[in-house]
């Protein structure tokens, strides 16, 4: 991938994303870029199934990396973000079933149906999540799968709940059923500011927050381990907020030092002999 259109990529998903940079600090020299291609690109998958609001638009995008990554896996990638991925040998052998799966995972989020628990609601993101950790793996041979598709699922979850009004507008619930009704909320009651939305949100990222303290992180790259960490602490303030909605969605651009020192930490036991 040419220095510019790494640049723009990056660009790009550091708006959203500011532990990209953070993590690249830390990567060797030759891992730089493939990194770089590799998280550009499940932002780019993400973006369609969870952010393109036409549902069309959504699909013709996910079909058309469908194609590039068969395209890939055959060994004649066509975009910057393939043909950078497919400089790192093992990523050049990964097969077109494992791109597939995380298409076909990415393609059932347009469909998803409310969840009726918070193990549910993450299941349903373990669905892109999975596949993608599983091809992770071909670049930091140390890291835990299923630890780091259990932190990527958390962060949509964060994610998803703090832009309600997004996820609303998508036709996704981002809330558990069973809160829902703990709460005497229904549907409906979610676009609209309230009492009983507020404490069923704080309730929810209060339970976010726990289970990222309680994720194991030592076999998370570093870029995983930069963003949870910003993210448990997001969630540990909304959750104590008093308009939590308001608070999980603030100051997103920036990255608390702990995240900084997470994202060290894991790239050095990455990097470590074995």
């Amino acid at each position: 991938m040419s220095a510019d259109a790494a640049a723009s990529f990056e660009a790009k998903w550091a708006l959203a994303h500011p532990e990209l940079p953070l993590a690249l600090r830390f990567a060797t020299a030759p891992m730089r870029p493939v990194v770089s291609a590799f998280a550009c690109l499940a932002h780019e998958i993400g973006h369609a199934a969870w952010h393109i609001v036409e549902p069309e638009v959504a699909r013709s995008k996910l079909q058309w990396w469908a194609e590039e990554l068969s395209a890939f896996a055959a060994g004649k990638p066509r975009h910057p973000l393939t043909m950078t991925l497919s400089t790192w040998p093992s990523m050049a052998q990964i097969p077109a079933d494992a791109w597939s799966a995380v298409i076909a995972g990415a393609l059932a989020q347009r469909e998803m149906l409310p969840a009726a628990s918070l193990d549910a609601l993450l299941g349903g993101y373990r669905r892109v999540h999975g596949p993608l950790a599983a091809i992770e793996v071909m670049l930091h041979p140390k890291l835990d799968v299923e630890a780091s598709t259990q932190a990527a699922n958390l962060m949509r979850a964060l994610h998803e709940a703090s832009w309600m009004s997004e996820a609303l507008a998508r036709d996704r619930l981002p809330l558990p059923l069973e809160l829902l009704a703990r709460h005497q909320l229904a549907r409906a009651d979610l676009g609209q500011p309230g009492a009983r939305r507020d404490a069923a949100l704080r309730e929810h990222f209060a339970l976010l927050a726990s289970h990222m303290r309680a994720l194991d992180r030592r076999g998370l790259a570093a870029l995983t381990a930069a963003a949870l960490q910003a993210a448990c602490r997001r969630s540990q303030r909304a959750a104590r907020a008093a308009d939590p909605l308001v608070e999980a969605a603030s100051k997103l651009d920036r990255l608390p030092f702990s995240s900084v020192w997470a994202g060290w930490r894991s790239a050095r036991r990455m990097q470590a002999s074995p």
